[in-house]
């Protein structure tokens, strides 16, 4: 992870330059690669009692929309850096709420017990 601050700062002081950009975007897909690879592992170890089939599905897709955004980002910044800058912050914002549609026992497991 040393290297995405470094590619931060490149972009800053080349305001938004294509290949900074191009880079960037490229750090994200193979970030997002490596965590495709984990949620699947994760997703398929669960039982049916963790999480719905349509829980699955839900996670599934948009980590699939969240690459082809970054990998999308990464080609449109060849030709327009600013608007693949901006698919990458789109595509950083899906991450922002991971858990769209929770199952009951995620929702039962998040809330707080009462105070004893």
């Amino acid at each position: 992870m040393d290297q995405l601050p470094l590619a931060t700062a490149w972009i800053a002081r080349t305001q938004l330059a294509s290949s900074p950009v191009v880079s960037y975007a490229g750090m994200f897909v193979c970030i997002d690669i490596a965590y495709n690879v984990f949620e699947h592992g994760l997703l398929a170890r669960a039982d049916a009692t963790q999480l719905s089939a349509r829980t699955r599905r839900n996670a599934r897709r948009r980590s699939l929309v969240v690459l082809a955004s970054f990998t999308t980002a990464m080609l449109v910044a060849f030709v327009a850096p600013r608007v693949g800058f901006g698919l990458i912050c789109a595509a950083l914002i899906l991450h922002l709420r991971p858990d769209v549609a929770r199952s009951p026992v995620a929702r039962q497991s998040s809330t707080c017990p009462p105070p004893a």
